[in-house]
């Protein structure tokens, strides 16, 4: 199950996760989401991954196509509150730091901008 939440902040829409990444159809959502807000405009995101249990190579690739949409339009979409799980798995499928920037908190991320 993946519970899926977003906000503004400084500009910034904040797509917060909590669950499982499983590229199951709530995960999808994560990608549907991105397209939605970039249909209105938006080019600032940010991923909030801290409390992401789990999340598998089908989980890679939606956050893939979520950063290749992104990119698409010229947006910008970066990570903060990435586990140790988590992480391995981005690591393993060449997405941080190589696709990703990666931060430790909301604050850094926001503050990248």
């Amino acid at each position: 199950m993946l519970n899926i939440a977003t906000r503004e902040k400084a500009g910034v829409t904040i797509i917060d996760l909590d669950g499982q990444i499983d590229g199951g159809p709530l995960s999808a959502k994560v990608h549907e989401l991105i397209k939605q807000n970039l249909a209105q405009g938006k080019k600032q995101f940010v991923l909030n991954l801290a409390k992401v249990k789990w999340l598998n190579s089908l989980g890679a690739g939606i956050l893939i196509a979520a950063y290749v949409s992104a990119k698409r339009e010229n947006a910008v979409l970066k990570v903060f509150g990435v586990s140790d799980r988590v992480e391995t798995v981005l690591k393993t499928c060449g997405l941080i730091p190589e696709v990703f920037e990666v931060f430790a908190d909301e604050d850094g991320a926001l503050k990248s901008f």
